[in-house]
C-alpha cells in the first residue's frame, strides 16, 4: 500500500527542487496538466500542456529580483486519497545573502496520473505577517462557504452563483471543470452537510479553507474532504476554486 502522505510531500519537494534548477522544462515536469494557479490579481491563465506552460514562462523577472533559491517554511498534508492529495505549504525566496525576498502560502493539489504524482493546481493565499489583523477576512470567508452550502441545498442557483468568482475552477484528476460566468453555474442534485470548516491560510486578499462535508443523494451518503480557495477580485469576495477528494476511495 502506497504511503500517501509521503507521496504528497515528495511531490511538493520535487516542485521546489526543480524550481531551483532554473530550468523551466525540468520544473514543468513536477506539474500535471491542465494546470491552473488561481489568484486574486490579474488574469488567471490555464496551461493545457507542459509545452504551453514552458512557452509562457520566463525565470528572468524572478532572477532580476535578486532571487538565489527558494526554501520551505513549512509543509504538511491536509487530505489524502489514492489519486489526489492536498498539501498546505509556505515557501520563501532568498537572495544570495540569505535575505527573504518573497513569502507565499499555498495549498497544492497533487494528482496521480499514469502512476506519477504531480501538482495540478496551486491555491495561493497572499502572505501577511503576525502584526496584520486578518480575522475579518477569515470570518467572512468561513461564512461564505456556509452560505454557499445553504444556497445550494435550497436550490437557489442564482444566489449561489453570486458567491463565486469567475472563471471558477473545480480541480479534478487530469481535468479542470471551468464555470465561465454566473449564468453557466449548474448545480448537481445532492445535499451538503458541513462537518468541519477550518481556515488553513488567510492573507489580506485571499484565503484557503479546509472542509469535511457529507454529500447525500438518493443513492446514499459519503464523506468528502476539500480545499476551497476564496479571494477578493475587483472588490468581490468569492470562491475562486475548489478541489475535493474521497478519503475512503479504494486503491486501484
Amino acid at each position: 500500500m502506497e504511503d500517501l502522505e509521503k507521496a504528497g510531500l515528495d511531490a511538493v519537494d520535487r516542485f521546489i527542487d526543480t524550481w531551483n534548477t532554473r530550468d523551466a522544462e525540468n520544473w514543468a515536469g513536477s506539474l500535471h496538466f491542465p494546470h491552473v494557479r488561481p489568484s486574486p490579481f490579474g488574469e488567471i491563465r490555464v496551461a493545457p500542456s507542459a509545452d504551453d506552460y514552458i512557452a509562457n514562462f520566463n525565470y528572468q523577472q524572478t532572477i532580476d529580483s535578486g532571487w538565489d533559491h527558494s526554501e520551505w517554511d513549512y509543509k504538511h498534508v491536509l487530505h489524502t486519497s489514492p489519486r489526489k492529495i492536498h498539501v498546505a505549504g509556505q515557501w520563501s525566496r532568498y537572495d544570495k545573502d540569505g535575505n527573504v525576498i518573497l513569502t507565499t502560502p499555498i495549498v497544492y493539489i497533487c494528482t496521480k496520473i499514469d502512476g506519477s504524482w504531480g501538482i495540478q493546481s496551486r491555491f495561493g493565499s497572499d502572505y501577511v505577517d503576525d502584526d496584520f489583523d486578518n480575522m475579518e477576512l477569515m470570518a467572512r470567508g468561513l461564512a461564505l462557504v456556509q452560505d454557499y452550502v445553504n444556497q445550494h441545498n435550497s436550490r437557489v442557483t442564482e444566489a449561489a452563483a453570486e458567491l463565486l468568482n469567475y472563471p471558477h475552477f473545480e480541480i479534478n484528476v487530469g481535468e479542470l471543470d471551468i464555470t465561465a460566468s454566473k449564468s453557466d453555474l449548474e448545480q448537481v442534485d445532492v445535499n451538503y452537510q458541513l462537518e468541519n470548516l477550518m481556515a488553513v491560510q488567510t492573507g489580506q486578499h485571499s484565503m484557503n479553507v479546509a472542509v469535511d462535508v457529507t454529500v447525500s443523494s438518493p443513492a446514499g451518503s459519503r464523506l468528502m474532504q476539500g480545499v476551497v480557495n476564496i479571494n477578493n477580485r475587483d472588490g468581490h469576495l468569492g470562491i475562486q476554486a475548489w478541489s475535493f477528494l474521497d478519503p475512503n476511495e479504494a486503491e486501484e
